[in-house]
């Protein structure tokens, strides 16, 4: 003889249908809301600590390429922005800029891992040649900004011989103070003007 369920055993088995079916369904993620810790790639702009959460774990140029140490996409950057304006000055990516002290032709130690970096490049692609243009800020003579701003092409052409870079790969000139890149008469744009450019021609 067969047993018929009754009507609350039905209802129960209902009840426990829907409730497994609806909590099944899928939850949007809500990245507005998250942390920046917790965002995609949100390690790197937190301090660059890696993803085994170890500060020693650094993340190097072999993993990501074309991201600086802020997590910023450098190839992505618009030529005509700032924020490019600011990386590379008139240097041609993924070179760099050398900058350097008031009144100074030596190179500027803090610049030196930049250069060392365009200087990798250099080694690499052996088919590129490269000018230096070197820069003055606006204080001084025309005539001694040009002699300084030589001296600084000279130095860094220099640094980069001594890494390896063929001599007859690199020329050097000197715009003084006559081609400013940033147009103040601030501390801020002096210091940016004081530079040597790496530029593929």
């Amino acid at each position: 003889m067969k047993k018929h369920v009754g009507t609350p055993g039905l209802m129960l088995c209902i009840c426990l249908s829907v409730l497994l079916v609806s909590g099944c369904g899928k939850k949007e993620a809500d990245f507005e809301n998250a942390s920046s810790s917790m965002k995609p790639e949100g390690h790197l702009l937190g301090g660059g600590v890696g993803k085994t959460g170890n500060p020693n774990d650094h993340v190097t140029a072999g993993n990501i390429e074309s991201l600086d140490q802020t997590g910023a996409n450098l190839l992505a950057l618009d030529p005509g922005s700032e924020e490019h304006q600011a990386t590379y000055g008139r240097s041609t990516p993924p070179l760099y800029p050398v900058f350097f002290d008031f009144d100074s032709s030596s190179v500027n130690a803090d610049y030196l891992e930049n250069l060392n970096r365009s200087g990798e490049h250099l080694l690499e692609q052996k088919e590129i040649s490269i000018v230096i243009e070197g820069n003055c800020d606006a204080r001084g003579t025309a005539d001694y900004n040009l002699a300084l701003g030589e001296l600084r092409a000279l130095n860094v052409k220099n640094y980069l011989i001594n890494l390896g870079v063929a001599e007859n790969r690199i020329k050097t000139t000197s715009y003084g103070s006559e081609r400013p890149l940033y147009p103040g008469s601030d501390e801020e744009s002096w210091a940016m003007n004081r530079r040597a450019d790496l530029v593929i021609p």
